[in-house]
Parts: structure tokens; sequence; C-alpha cells
């Protein structure tokens, strides 16, 4: 890592989607060129799924560029509208915060750079499918001059290695939905709640308007009241910062924030 100018946050297309997608382009245009002579309809079949996978493959690379923090920037603008939200939701800026799924460490570092008072944690399991990993995040740190207010471990969302009660406040972006550990998501938020403080802050952002992920939001929301004195539930879809392409299933187009105070009463969750 040695030689470079500035912090390399990963992006949440990673090089790997797109190239999974121009790879599958050649290969069915590969396999349409040998099977013509054969059958007709099967190389028009093979051709018609190239053209998709083409079409696919320069989407992803089109939303890759938008979301970049070096090119469009979208990316960033996202991590804002979490760490924003967390201020609205009551933090003082102040104490211990844990960011669950840190992936490259944007979010942990954002939060510290602008809170010279608080300490972060980033938490993450860092699987192979993504561009992450723990020396990236530190590195990333180290650069953005907040190392020694920002740790970061690995870790299942699943089950916090913590105990009650530990943090001051939690954050989590587009993570929920990718922790196969836990396939009850209502479980996973009610963990990430957990380690939280009796009356301490939170703000989790993910694809809450997936019906397969998340089914009905009010019935989700309406079961995480008896464990917060306030919950909020935002519809962060169509965000104003964001080309209108991005406003996608694939995208951003289920994005969605629940925050608030967790209840200062007892320590459930």
């Amino acid at each position: 890592m040695e030689g470079r100018k500035g912090p390399q946050y990963s992006n949440w297309v990673s090089y790997k989607v797109v190239g999974a997608g121009a790879l599958a382009t050649l290969i069915l245009l590969l396999a349409a060129r040998f099977t013509v002579k054969q059958s007709h309809l099967i190389a028009a079949l093979l051709l018609v799924g190239m053209f998709i996978a083409l079409a696919m493959t320069f989407y992803m690379a089109r939303a890759r560029t938008a979301l970049s923090y070096e090119r469009g920037g979208v990316q960033g603008r996202v991590l804002d509208g979490v760490k924003n939200q967390l201020k609205k939701a009551g933090w003082d800026g102040r104490g211990k915060v844990l960011d669950i799924g840190c992936g490259s460490g944007a979010l942990s570092i954002k939060i510290a750079k602008d809170n010279p008072h608080a300490r972060v944690t980033g938490i993450d399991y860092w699987g192979s499918q993504w561009d992450y990993s723990q020396a990236l995040c530190e590195s990333n740190a180290k650069i953005e001059g907040v190392s020694a207010r920002v740790e970061f471990r690995k870790g299942d969302a699943a089950k916090l290695p913590y105990l009650d009660g530990v943090f001051d406040a939690a954050v989590s972006n587009f993570v929920f939905h990718e922790v196969r550990t836990q396939p009850d998501k209502l479980a996973l938020v009610k963990e990430a709640l957990r380690v939280v403080k009796p009356g301490g802050y939170f703000a989790f952002e993910d694809v809450f308007y997936s019906k397969r992920v998340y089914g009905d939001m009010d019935k989700f929301v309406e079961a995480l009241k008896p464990y917060v004195d306030e919950i909020h539930f935002e519809d962060m879809r169509k965000p104003d910062y964001a080309p209108k392409f991005l406003n996608t299933p694939l995208i951003l187009g289920q994005m969605g924030m629940i925050w608030g105070r967790k209840s200062a009463a007892s320590n459930k969750g």
C-alpha cells in the first residue's frame, strides 16, 4: 500500500461483479457463434442472453462510476445521510460508536473526523466477495488522521462480540440484508440494539423496502417499539443527489432507514 496518495474506499459495485458480467457476455457470444450451424434457435437465444448480460454489465459499470468516491460521489452522500440521521436522533458526538459492517471503513472514519470526542469501532466479516479488508480499513484511518480514535475488528453482525450496552450509538449501512448467518432480520436489528446503551442512539440504513428481505415494514417497526423510546422509518429512495438510473432495486431503489433512541428503561435488545 506504499505510495498511495489518499484513502481507498471500495465501491459497492465491485470489479468482480463487472468482470463477471463481461465474462458472461463473452461466453454467450462464443457459444452462439459455435452453435449457429447446429441450431439457429439456440444461437438466437444465446445472443439474447448475451445482449442482456451486456446491458447488465454496462449498467453496473456505470453505477460503479456514479457511486465512486473519486468520481460520482454518491456513496459518500449516502453515508453522510446515516451520519446526519444519528445526530438528528439526538447523539451529541461523544462516546463510543459501533459501525456494523464497516466495509472499507468509510462511515467509521467519517464519524470520527466529524466528531473529535468520539471513538469508533468498525466491525465486519470481510467476506471474499468484497474488495474490503481490515488492513484496508486501518490504512484508510491512518491516511485520514483518525487511527488513534478508530479501531477495526472482524466479527459477525448476527452475534456481536460485545457485552450488552457497551456503545453510546450504533450505525449500519446496506449490511443487514447481506448477513447470511441470520436470516431473521428482526433478530439482527435487535442484536445491534443489544450493544447500545439504554438511552443510546441508532441509525440503520438498508434495503428496508425489499418485502422479500424485510416483509411488512410497519409490522417490523412495531415489533421494535418495546426496545426503543423513539423510532422512525424514513424513505431514502430517489435521493436528490443521485442520478435517476441508480433508483433501481439493484442499487438505491429499496433504500430506507430506521433511526431513533433505545429505551432508557432497560437493556432489552
